[in-house]
């Protein structure tokens, strides 16, 4: 399994999601939910990267290929979640993969930014 590359973004967004449940609507209009697992599901990192150089942005359109796109889940390095005293989301309990394909802009003369949007996967 490939690890995504080790480039710390500029900007980070995640959001936690949500345990796996199920909501019935009673006869009543009372609602019950009922939760189907012990790990949330739909957890989604977006990942910001300005000014990168042609290599590092040839790192991660590279990583991309190799995950055959949003395919193959993989490990985060330690250098996604710079700036955190402790990781948010359990490295042991998820793996990520990419919710879809993403764009690669120009910022500046061989400089570019670029902005990725990552889903958890329950290990």
């Amino acid at each position: 399994m490939a690890t995504f590359p080790t480039l710390t973004p500029s900007a980070r967004s995640l959001n936690y999601g949500d345990y796996p449940q199920a909501t019935y609507e009673g006869v009543s209009g009372g609602n019950v939910r009922f939760k189907f697992g012990s790990d949330r599901v739909v957890q989604r990192l977006t990942l910001g990267y300005e000014y990168l150089t042609e290599a590092e942005t040839q790192l991660l359109l590279d990583h991309y290929e190799d995950q055959q796109g949003s395919l193959i889940s993989f490990d985060l390095p330690a250098a996604v979640w710079a700036g955190y005293s402790s990781v948010p989301v359990n490295p042991a309990d998820y793996e990520w993969r990419y919710v879809g394909p993403f764009q690669v802009g120009l910022a500046a003369p061989l400089r570019y930014n670029t902005s990725i949007e990552l889903e958890s996967v329950p290990i």
